[in-house]
């Protein structure tokens, strides 16, 4: 199996808090990151890189700028969703969240869990070199998987933040670590 490099991008910021909206698009803030994500992108333009996204409009509008400049089709994978919490109240869900953040692996709840298992499998499983936009949790199961981290939060990665994965031979291993900001979590 071929070598495939996958860069992991966290969305722009949103225009309001996961706890009160389940779907915001980017807030102004968002849309510049979203742009300077396309710059920092432009070496790889030549390197055909599919385009993938979370279904998520912050994930979307952030690839946006990149899919326009390169005119390549975003396709919309809902393995890079954000952590599930359909079931859970939206005034609770931040609460709910850092509880799972710090939970360890084994005591996840089993959507969690499936989750997780589908976003390392889906990685394993891609055959071109990828850039993925996606969210917080996301790229911290990634980045956990990796080191063999005990619980979800592993990292901080900022918004607009690329980080840089190999997969080869069916393992998962880390080029470079994206920029990271304890900002307030709006995954």
């Amino acid at each position: 199996m071929a070598e495939v490099e996958i860069i992991l991008i966290r969305h722009g910021e949103a225009a309001s808090s996961w706890g009160d909206d389940p779907d915001p698009g980017l807030s102004n803030l968002g849309k510049s990151q979203a742009e300077a994500v396309k710059e920092n992108l432009e070496s790889f333009t030549s390197q055909n890189f599919q385009l993938i996204s979370s279904p998520k409009k912050r994930a979307i509008e952030t690839a946006q700028p990149t899919s326009l400049d390169w005119k390549s089709e975003i396709k919309i994978d809902d393995a890079f969703s954000e952590i599930p919490a359909s079931n859970i109240k939206p005034k609770r869900r931040m609460e709910w969240l850092k509880s799972m953040m710090n939970m360890d692996i084994a005591m996840l709840p089993e959507d969690v869990k499936e989750w997780r298992s589908r976003i390392i499998e889906k990685l394993i499983n891609i055959k071109s070199n990828s850039i993925i936009f996606s969210h917080f949790m996301v790229i911290n199961v990634v980045v956990g998987y990796i080191k063999n981290h005990p619980i979800l939060l592993s990292m901080y990665p900022d918004n607009g933040s690329l980080t840089k994965i190999k997969v080869s031979n069916g393992k998962i291993s880390l080029i470079k670590m994206g920029d990271e900001k304890n900002t307030k979590i709006n995954t």
